[in-house]
């Protein structure tokens, strides 16, 4: 058993949380920064940083590691705090993890929220792509724009994992634009100044790059996982400007699981618990405290 960070945050007796970050490797502190205030008095907050991660042990560079490792990882926690069940919030990647434990562990989860989660990398790429094609436009570099276009609309027959890392590649050169496509509602750096401003060291930030290395090496990620969506209440949590959580997840998530509600944040990106936090604290404690 992995002994990983752990913030357990909140009123003991409120309903258990757990919140599952992004990135791949991003960590937790920027979500507890922005919500611990707001949801502390009407649940029990639970955040990690996954193993490899931030203040969680560094993974070795010969290590095996892969996505049921955090799998087993969230498991091990919930065990470990004595909590019979939860519900389980994830961002980004940290939906696309929070749904292949919800599979797997069923009776651990009572409901599930998903922040701009992707169940399909390579939706969320060609999405994502189409994003960095109005980025390059507004830069006036037709080229590449057309080259972001070109790949959002390839043929299905490139593998997840090709499409993921072109994307990658291309949007490389967008340099601080980048950013545009995940932000919204804020600045669009504020992520690089959270990090800048934090009393943590540049070399647990740096962390994330073997996590995140290890965990496309292992390639279940490039796994969709829309045609085992859990059977759990869940709650999709929206950025109108985000392009992560495409829209044709959303509609096949909703189709397989009818249990599903929809919150759109009208001021956000991919980050509402930053870009709006006090609206999206209010939709996690209305949900959670909710019969459904």
């Amino acid at each position: 058993m992995v002994d990983l960070f752990v913030e357990d945050i909140g009123n003991k007796s409120a309903p258990p949380l757990l919140y599952l970050h992004g990135g791949p490797g991003t960590g937790c502190y920027d979500f507890v920064v922005y919500q611990r205030e707001l949801l502390a008095e009407k649940v029990r907050l639970i955040a990690i940083d996954q193993r490899g991660v931030l203040r969680s042990p560094e993974i070795g560079e010969n290590d095996k590691f892969g996505l049921n490792d955090l799998v087993e990882d969230i498991e091990n926690v919930r065990r470990s705090l004595g909590i019979s069940s939860w519900a389980v919030l994830g961002h980004s990647f940290g939906g696309y993890l929070g749904t292949v434990y919800a599979n797997a562990y069923p009776s651990s989860v009572d409901r599930l929220i998903f922040e701009n989660a992707t169940f399909d990398l390579g939706l969320s790429a060609r999405f994502l792509l189409q994003g960095a094609t109005l980025e390059y436009s507004k830069l006036r570099n037709r080229d590449m724009a057309i080259a972001c276009l070109n790949l959002a609309f390839a043929s299905p027959s490139k593998s997840v994992s090709e499409l993921w890392f072109e994307f990658i590649e291309l949007t490389n050169d967008l340099g601080e634009h980048r950013n545009s496509l995940y932000v919204h509602g804020l600045e669009t750096n504020f992520f690089e100044q959270l990090v800048e401003q934090s009393p943590l060291s540049s070399d647990e930030w740096s962390k994330a790059a073997r996590h995140q290395q290890k965990l496309f090496e292992d390639e279940k990620v490039f796994n969709s996982l829309l045609s085992s969506v859990p059977e759990q209440p869940t709650l999709l949590l929206k950025g109108k400007f985000d392009y992560v959580m495409s829209m044709d997840q959303i509609h096949a998530y909703i189709t397989r699981n009818s249990k599903t509600e929809l919150v759109v944040f009208e001021n956000s990106g991919h980050f509402p618990h930053t870009e709006e936090p006090k609206k999206f604290a209010t939709e996690v404690i209305r949900y959670i405290h909710s019969s459904v």
